[in-house]
């Protein structure tokens, strides 16, 4: 949905632009090329593997006279304010960028343990310089109550009760190391009739514990409400989801920005008259074109969902 995000964040040259979830830098290349010498773009992610192939194709992709300042920091979005004060003396952003979930990248690189596809360590973590549980640690040795939870919450998983019990049984002999283990031990968990659908049976099951392993429904609670709280007036924030637990997350941040305030003493919960910071963009989200999805599979679900911060108003009302 590149057209659509630069519709939505209309980045001017001079501006300050951030991508927040950088990947492999194609928007930022976008909005590096949309600001010009002038601009500064400041590129974020939490996977540092992933943000040395977006300094790479930002550096080759653009010739000096139209590359604009570019920082580019190994932290996650919720850190973007301390970015901003030590990398950009403390300018708010003219418009920021996040696109949540996983890169194609990390899902095709076996190593990384995001996909059930080709053998791989059990591991998923978007940063595996910082240590932190992989899935391995947690399938092999987190309640099955909660291994439940997470399917069911972060997957969808209708057969989560099964998959679940059928972990913690596996571990008990031998413990889960690899991708195909788990994507075997899923299948094996569906009723034969529902095997060979059209979406793969571990698909939801490997998502959930990407989710999981990265607490990525958290990240993106607090970090939307760190990256609203560095807009200029004026200043964009776009949120590009494609899960529905993130979506429901952006909904409700950027309804709760853009409404009045309930008064606190009144108990017919009265909106107050006092005008919030922020406007809606759109009211609804925008979905990728029909021919885009066709394109790109992965696509299908994603949601683009903006808010603006209110100009200053000049005229004393």
């Amino acid at each position: 949905m590149a057209r659509e995000v630069l519709e939505v964040l209309s980045p001017r040259p001079g501006t300050l632009q951030v991508d927040g979830t950088v990947g492999a830098g194609g928007h930022a290349l976008l909005l590096a090329g949309s600001i010009g010498r002038t601009g500064h773009l400041v590129a974020l992610d939490r996977d540092p593997e992933m943000l040395e192939q977006a300094r790479r194709r930002l550096t080759e992709g653009l010739n000096e006279e139209e590359r604009p300042k570019m920082t580019f920091a190994a932290q996650t979005y919720e850190q973007l304010p301390h970015v901003l004060r030590e990398q950009a003396d403390g300018r708010p952003a003219d418009g920021v960028l996040l696109d949540l979930g996983v890169n194609s990248m990390q899902l095709d690189d076996p190593g990384r343990g995001f996909s059930f596809l080709r053998e791989g360590p059990l591991d998923a973590r978007f940063d595996r310089t910082a240590g932190g549980r992989t899935a391995a640690d947690l399938l092999n040795t987190a309640p099955e109550k909660d291994i439940e939870n997470w399917l069911r919450t972060y997957g969808d998983e209708r057969h989560a009760r099964r998959i679940a019990r059928a972990v913690v049984r596996r571990r008990a002999e031998k413990p889960l190391h690899t991708t195909t283990e788990l994507a075997e031990l899923v299948r094996a968990c569906y009723p034969p009739a529902q095997r060979h659908g059209r979406i793969d049976p571990a698909t939801r099951t490997f998502q959930a514990v990407r989710i999981a392993v990265n607490d990525e429904l958290g990240t993106v609670e607090r970090g939307v409400k760190e990256c609203l709280g560095v807009l200029a007036p004026g200043g964009t924030l776009a949120v590009l989801t494609f899960h529905s637990g993130e979506d429901r997350i952006v909904k409700h941040l950027f309804r709760s920005a853009s409404t009045p305030p309930e008064e606190p003493d009144n108990p017919y919960s009265v909106r107050s008259e006092v005008e919030p910071d922020f406007e809606l963009v759109s009211r609804k989200p925008l979905s990728p074109t029909t021919e885009e999805a066709e394109r790109n599979p992965r696509a299908r679900s994603a949601r683009l969902r903006a808010i603006r911060r209110k100009e200053v108003r000049t005229d004393g009302g």
